[in-house]
């Protein structure tokens, strides 16, 4: 198989094949900066969109903040709408109740959203 790889952003990664899904344990909330902040940042930068459900031990502000630093111009990919955070109580928890479906829809709606728009 000679798929074309596509940079990560994630040194310890290096490329993978368009889809691909990874797992990556963590130990504090700086760990789970080091490894999602690259990762957004090269999504931006490549003029992808980009969806942060945020959970703890890193809420949407600490998300907000620790992106800030690291992506220049990060207010403008925001403002454009090219990058959402969403905390999980957001998205997954509707009167205490997770609702795959409306999770499943949700992502949906905003993948054919984006479609015409960053690809």
């Amino acid at each position: 198989m000679n798929e074309k790889l596509r940079k990560s952003g994630i040194d310890i990664v290096g490329g993978l094949p368009w889809g691909t899904h990874i797992c990556q344990f963590y130990d504090s909330k700086e760990d789970l900066v080091d490894i999602l902040i690259p990762y957004f940042k090269l999504g931006l930068e490549n003029n992808e969109f980009c969806v942060w459900i945020t959970a703890q031990p890193l809420d949407f502000e600490d998300a907000k903040e620790a992106i800030r630093k690291a992506v220049p111009y990060f207010d403008s990919y925001l403002d454009k709408g090219q990058i959402e955070i969403i905390s999980y109580t957001c998205l997954y928890i509707t009167r205490r109740i997770y609702d795959s479906e409306r999770v499943i829809n949700i992502l949906d709606r905003k993948t054919q959203s984006c479609l015409g728009k960053w690809l």
